[in-house]
């Protein structure tokens, strides 16, 4: 801009130059003031505005030559000085926000792309950590029992010949050590079963809390029914699909608020997911929503999407009996 000012200052002098050629007697003079008016004027652009004093006090100089031609060429140019500094002053300021809002923005995705990784990183140590808990626990139950059983096994055959009665003893000995130990596996089994819907419920209300915590975005969780008999498999599915519909909330609805509700229906669990933001007309379905839609297959169930003043996003997973796997009557 301060290259555009003086040009501009070298066409006003160069006119009033010019003018006073054909008017004024002189010319010399005049010649002499107009340079060292523009050297003043180069001063004022470069080092500070303040060398414009030097100017004012050479149109005293100029006063026998209609000086107010050239003042009133240079309020002209006041006005445009002062109209380009707004509009260079807007633009930076334009740039600065662009500039933060692009680093907000990569902070944001790298947020986020972190928040995931820890994320997945922590269900998968959770998971490691309960099957070290169960290895544990069904060495603790079983250990005792089976090495106690073998011995008395071991006895028993060695009796087996010489005293029928003692070995028989040890074989009773040996299948009730079994058994016991075969009821302390199925009992831990029954409780570990009956801890996971309220861990699960836990965590789903957990990652609704961060949710609301990590977005601003109003959140309201309603549940019907008892999922006490909800199998660790649909709650995945529950899970899976409630973390992979707040994402793409976040990332492409723009909405204000986000309604979740879970349903425990007679036959089906269903599990809503509805936002008030942008919608889209015609969707196309990216990784996101197919790996909803895989998850809720494998189960049996199938997945809604429907553009209704926003999103509505629908998981259907049939109930199914849960069998007692650890064996058959005492």
């Amino acid at each position: 801009m301060k290259l555009f000012l003086l040009l501009t200052d070298t066409v006003i002098l160069a006119a009033y130059g010019a003018y006073a050629l054909h008017v004024f007697q002189g010319f010399e003079t005049i010649l002499v003031l107009l340079l060292f008016f523009f050297a003043a004027r180069v001063l004022a652009l470069s080092v500070h505005p303040a060398f414009t004093a030097i100017n004012l006090g050479l149109l005293c100089f100029l006063w026998p030559y209609h000086p107010e031609i050239l003042a009133l060429s240079y309020l002209f140019y006041a006005a445009l000085y002062v109209f380009l500094a707004r509009r260079e002053e807007q633009r930076l300021t334009l740039t600065r926000e662009n500039t933060q809002l692009k680093v907000s923005q990569k902070n944001h995705l790298r947020y986020l792309f972190l928040k995931e990784n820890y994320d997945s990183q922590m269900a998968l140590n959770l998971r490691l950590e309960e099957r070290r808990a169960i290895a544990q626990q069904i060495h603790d139950l079983l250990g005792h029992s089976m090495t106690a059983a073998i011995l008395q096994l071991e006895a028993a055959e060695e009796l087996l010949d010489d005293d029928p009665r003692r070995a028989r003893s040890f074989l009773n000995n040996a299948t009730n050590m079994m058994r016991q130990g075969i009821d302390q596996v199925r009992e831990a089994v029954h409780q570990m079963r009956a801890d996971v819907p309220t861990l699960k419920a836990a965590e789903m209300r957990a990652m609704i809390d961060r949710f609301r915590l990590d977005s601003g975005i109003v959140t309201v969780f309603d549940k019907e029914g008892t999922l006490d008999d909800l199998p660790v498999g649909i709650w995945q599915v529950i899970l899976g699909n409630l973390r992979e519909g707040l994402t793409n909330i976040i990332r492409h609805a723009g909405a204000t608020q986000v309604d979740i509700r879970l349903q425990a229906l007679p036959g089906v669990v269903r599990l809503e997911v509805r936002d008030n933001g942008r919608g889209c007309e015609n969707l196309v379905e990216g990784m996101g929503i197919g790996g909803m839609r895989e998850r809720a297959t494998e189960y049996g169930g199938s997945l809604l999407v429907q553009n209704d003043q926003g999103m509505r996003v629908i998981t259907l997973i049939p109930r199914r009996e849960v069998h007692d796997d650890t064996g058959g009557g005492h």
